[in-house]
C-alpha cells in the first residue's frame, strides 16, 4: 500500500494526529507532497517530527515553500527575502526564533540568525527532498505536471509552482498524478490527477490517501 499526505504548512498538530489515523505497515510507502513549513505556527516542529520519525521507504517531495526558502538561504538579497518571507516564511522563522529578536533586525541579519539556528539535519532533508516519485501506476509532484512534456522531461519550475496550466488542462495523464500545492474544498477521486491540499493551515483539513484503493483520511485543522 502506498500512502500519500498533502500540504502540511506547518500544523503540527494535525500531521501527527493524521499519523495516528493511519493504519501504516512496516512495508507500506508513504509520500509526503511537500510544503512542509510556512503560513502556519510549528514549521520547526514539522520538520523535527518527520526527521525523527521518517522511515527509509518514506519519501519527501519539495513544495515551492521548501524552494523559496532555500534559495533564500543560498541568496540573501532583498528579492529572495521579500518572495518568502512575504509568502509565509516570516511564521517559519519565528518557530526558528523568538519575533521579538526577528522585529529588532534586518532581513540580512536575521537571515545570520536563522542559519545560526537551524538545526544541520533540517537543511539536509530540505536540500534531499525530491522533485518527484513515480511507481508504475502513480505519479507524485508538488504541484502536478506540465502535459506538454513526458514525465521524465518535467521542468522543476512546473513540478513546484504549476497550477492551473496543469488543473484546467483536460488531456489525459499518462499516470494517475497525485499532486498538492492549490487548495480545494473537498477531494475529487473521479479524474486522473488527485489534489490532497484541503487548505489545512487556513482552517480546512490535513489530507492523506491511500493507493490503489483511494481511501481518504482527513483531520480537521
Amino acid at each position: 500500500m502506498i500512502y500519500a499526505i498533502g500540504d502540511i504548512h506547518g500544523c503540527l498538530s494535525a500531521l501527527t494526529n493524521l499519523m495516528a489515523q493511519l493504519p501504516l505497515k512496516p512495508e507500506d510507502e508513504l509520500v509526503f507532497l511537500g510544503d512542509y513549513i510556512d503560513r502556519g505556527p510549528e514549521s520547526k516542529g514539522v520538520l523535527d517530527f518527520l526527521i525523527a520519525n521518517k522511515k527509509p521507504n518514506w519519501r519527501f517531495l519539495r513544495g515551492n515553500h521548501e524552494q523559496l526558502m532555500l534559495a533564500w538561504l543560498a541568496t540573501p538579497n532583498v528579492s529572495t527575502s521579500a518572495n518568502w518571507r512575504l509568502n509565509g516564511g516570516q511564521q517559519t522563522l519565528e518557530s526558528y526564533l523568538p519575533k521579538e529578536k526577528l522585529d529588532a533586525v534586518s532581513s540580512e541579519e536575521a537571515h545570520h540568525l536563522l542559519l545560526f539556528c537551524i538545526p544541520d539535519a533540517h537543511l539536509e532533508f530540505l536540500n534531499k527532498a525530491l522533485l518527484t516519485y513515480e511507481t508504475p501506476d502513480f505519479f507524485f509532484s508538488h504541484a502536478g505536471i506540465n502535459l506538454d512534456n513526458p514525465l521524465n522531461a518535467q521542468e522543476p519550475e512546473d513540478l513546484l509552482w504549476i497550477r492551473r496550466k496543469f488543473i484546467q488542462d483536460a488531456r489525459p495523464t499518462p499516470k494517475l498524478v497525485i499532486y498538492g500545492h492549490t487548495p480545494v474544498k473537498e477531494i475529487d477521486l473521479s479524474k486522473d490527477r488527485i489534489n490532497l491540499d484541503t487548505g489545512c493551515v487556513y482552517g480546512g483539513f490535513l489530507t492523506a490517501i491511500s493507493l490503489p484503493d483511494k481511501k481518504i483520511y482527513q483531520v480537521k485543522c
